[in-house]
This record gives structure tokens, sequence and C-alpha cells, in this order.
């Protein structure tokens, strides 16, 4: 009797991906970052990190409208829409450039897909 190997199951992972365009028409892309996260909390702790980091540097209604989505309620809603399987972000204007940061739900094996350079860029939206 053949043992039955078990077979492999896809698992949830969460795509991040940050785009930094030249300008706010989000016409030139100036820098794009992209990483997998195991679950929404890691995922969405990607976004709160950066957005930290640039809040210093903003203007004060963006600096503001970031700092309210990073420690309230637009960071747990987007925790709540990764767990019923949607996409969330945010997009913030600075010094004349645009980010964008995008998470998006997806299955795949953690090991073939981690730190993939090689990903496409979501279109803006």
């Amino acid at each position: 009797m053949r043992e039955q190997q078990p077979v492999p199951s896809a698992t949830r992972v969460f795509w991040c991906e940050r785009v930094t365009y030249r300008t706010m028409e989000a016409d030139e892309i100036a820098e794009v970052s992209r990483h997998m996260a195991l679950d929404p909390a890691e995922a969405i702790r990607f976004i709160r990190l950066d957005v930290r980091a640039l809040a210093a540097g903003l203007p004060p209604v963006e600096r503001h409208r970031a700092l309210s989505w990073v420690d309230g309620g637009g960071c747990v809603g987007a925790i709540g829409a990764l767990h019923r399987g949607e996409p969330c972000g945010l997009s913030l204007s600075h010094r004349g450039a645009w980010t964008e940061w995008t998470v998006r739900p997806a299955f795949g094996s953690p090991s073939d897909v981690r730190d993939r350079s090689d990903l496409p860029v979501w279109p803006p939206g």
C-alpha cells in the first residue's frame, strides 16, 4: 500500500505594494516597493510604518489625514476589508509627489511568492 503524500494547499497571502509617482498627476513612477504579508495585520503594519515615516514632512491637512488613518478607523477598516477578502489602500500627496499603498488578498504558497520584484505594477485605483 502506497502512503499518500499530503497535497499542498493554497494559503491566503496579502500582496502589498507602494508606488510613488513623481507628480500629483500619477503619470510617471518614481519608485515601487512590493512584498507579501501572511496576515492582514502584518499587511497594514507595512502601510502604517511607511505613513508614519512620511507624516512629519506632510502639509498639515495631509498629515492630519494620514495620522487619522494610521491611528484611527482607517487601518481598522482596512484590516476588516482584508479579512473579508477585499483589497484596501491609502494614497497621499507629499512634496509634489503622490504615493499609493495597496494590499490585495491572494492565494499562493509563501515560499513561492515572497519578495517578488518581477510582479507587475497594479494600475492606480
